[in-house]
């Protein structure tokens, strides 16, 4: 069966599947009315939307050149194209490994550019799903498969605030993984768990599991350098771990071969372990780096390392570049929508009261603030 309009596909799922329009928008995580405007095409959507949507309910968007010719993939996109709406094969798409892995694929492109806060409905519709398939026995693709989704998953819950579920979500990776024997699953799932422990102030926690995952054979460098960033960090929030601590960070610069994306992300996490260990002038100077730079691949990342500039900053007593690096993040904040991020403008404008009889910060605050509401929501435990 093949459709060419979203409005079509809603009505032919309803009549494949015996569906009401309640049902459909209870499936889709919509209103009833919702659907009753958008099957009437009364109400349009964008494809971004219509992709997740329609991936809830097992059906999947098809583009496909309007001429049969050879195209290159760069041109095919640019090529005259229909969009086909049709059901995935199979009962259920979350039973095919490569359906997954793309879905895993998407949501780690939708982070980077958005942040978690928008992508909360569709890691749930995920987690739905994926509770559904794990009640049945699971072949070792699959659990690698599903592993690489939970982790995505679980670093979505980590930028919306929502850690409790990070760490089920992170602890179900790690258990796939190891089900699947599949070692750069595992070191994955050990180093989004330092990462949420860290997060909540479990220092000790953090420690342990970047320790487990650099415990983990056959680790490609990227994953090495991450699990001691990792250590690093949490190390140089635990008493009389500094030298311990520095060691780590160093061994996450020395390790080689990154992607200019992981090169970046990895100087950015890096310069925050430094911040902390009052190294402000190498900090900054790696966060500068991170920041410049990483803008082109992560707006959320961006965002992410210029809050930590201000920080940084801050403690080196350096008003003047505290209030240039505000200004920044001010004009970054519109573009991603991050729990962790809204959490570090509220701190930075904490911490920066102070100095607000200085007219550069008081601007910057300013500035700060017509872009942030106070209202806006905190990380929960």
């Amino acid at each position: 069966m093949e459709v060419r309009t979203f409005p079509e596909a809603l009505k032919a799922i309803m009549e494949q599947r015996g569906w009401t329009q309640t049902d459909l928008a209870r499936e889709l995580g919509v209103s009833q009315a919702w659907v009753s405007e958008v099957s009437r095409g009364h109400k349009d959507t964008g494809m971004a939307k219509a992709v997740n949507l329609l991936a809830r309910v097992g059906w999947e968007i098809r583009i496909s050149p309007k001429v049969e010719e050879s195209v290159e993939r760069r041109e095919f996109l640019a090529a005259a194209a229909s969009v086909v709406f049709v059901p995935s094969a199979g009962a259920n798409p979350y039973q095919d490994a490569d359906y997954v892995n793309a879905l895993a694929a998407s949501l780690a492109r939708s982070r980077y550019e958005l942040g978690g806060i928008p992508l909360m409905s569709r890691a749930s519709s995920h987690m739905r799903h994926v509770d559904r398939i794990l009640k049945e026995a699971v072949e070792r693709p699959l659990q690698k498969a599903i592993s690489e989704l939970m982790y995505q998953v679980t670093l979505v819950l980590y930028d919306a605030g929502r850690l409790s579920q990070a760490d089920r979500t992170g602890g179900i990776a790690l258990d796939l993984a190891l089900r699947a024997q599949d070692f750069t699953s595992q070191a994955r799932a050990y180093d989004s768990l330092s990462r949420v422990g860290l997060y909540r102030g479990d220092h000790a926690r953090g420690v342990t599991y970047a320790q487990r995952g650099l415990q983990v054979p056959g680790i490609t460098g990227s994953l090495r350098a991450s699990l001691n960033m990792r250590l690093g960090r949490s190390l140089a929030l635990v008493p009389e771990q500094r030298k311990a601590s520095r060691d780590a960070l160093d061994r996450a610069l020395d390790v080689g071969g990154l992607s200019p994306f992981g090169q970046a992300a990895l100087a950015g996490d890096v310069g925050i372990g430094l911040s902390h260990l009052r190294e402000y002038r190498e900090a900054g100077t790696l966060l500068d780096e991170a920041a410049g730079t990483i803008g082109q691949w992560s707006p959320l990342f961006r965002a992410q390392y210029l809050g930590r500039q201000v920080q940084t900053a801050i403690r080196a007593s350096d008003p003047s570049f505290a209030a240039d690096r505000m200004n920044e993040l001010a004009r970054a904040l519109p573009f991603v929508a991050s729990a962790r991020v809204d959490k570090r403008v509220h701190e930075i404008l904490r911490a920066s009261f102070p100095w607000n009889s200085t007219p550069e910060i008081r601007q910057a605050r300013e500035h700060l603030l017509s872009m942030v509401s106070p209202e806006s929501p905190q990380p929960a435990a």
